[in-house]
């Protein structure tokens, strides 16, 4: 039987994220380990890993922010806004030899859940390498945003309106 549990990310897990981020991603969008540690630290209690029989398969970095002007890749946050109006999913990659069990689906929900919790009313991303499909079925409408070069040429912000629960 296939055990998976999703957790609060911790700072012993950055091997392995860094490992999972060169796995799926070209060498343009790679972000340093200073650039996420970073982030985990601002926002810590909002960025995840998924383990699959205790391996850490996958990630999520998420965190509070402010306004359509995602935050530029791989740049490193002094602080997040104080009046954040959004949550914002940074960055989610799952191991190439865990897909197919719905591990990014499983985290997705799980930030979704904690976004509502933490009352936020939307939530925004950046889809790149023609990802914008994926975040469709998730309910993530594209927005007219210019995002930046570094995004490449087909990176499509997009968000999803958050409905509190009943």
């Amino acid at each position: 039987m296939t055990s998976r549990k999703i957790r609060l990310m911790h700072s012993d897990d950055f091997t392995a994220i860094l490992t999972l981020q060169a796995d799926c991603y070209p060498q343009a969008f790679i972000e340093t380990a200073k650039t996420l540690q970073q982030k985990q630290q601002l926002s810590p209690y909002s960025s995840w890993v998924i383990t699959l029989n205790e391996q850490v398969s996958g990630y999520l970095f998420c965190h509070p922010w402010l306004g359509d002007k995602p935050p530029a890749l791989n740049t490193q946050l002094s602080h997040l806004p104080e009046m954040a109006d959004r949550f914002y999913i940074h960055d989610l990659a799952i191991s190439p030899n865990a897909r197919g069990n719905k591990l990014a689906e499983q985290l997705i929900q799980h930030a979704i859940e904690w976004a509502i919790s933490a009352n936020f009313s939307q939530v925004m991303l950046v889809a790149v390498l023609g990802a914008d499909r994926f975040w469709q079925k998730h309910h993530f409408q594209p927005l007219s945003t210019r995002l930046p070069a570094a995004y490449g040429e087909d990176a499509v912000c997009m968000l999803r309106q958050l409905q509190a629960p009943l």
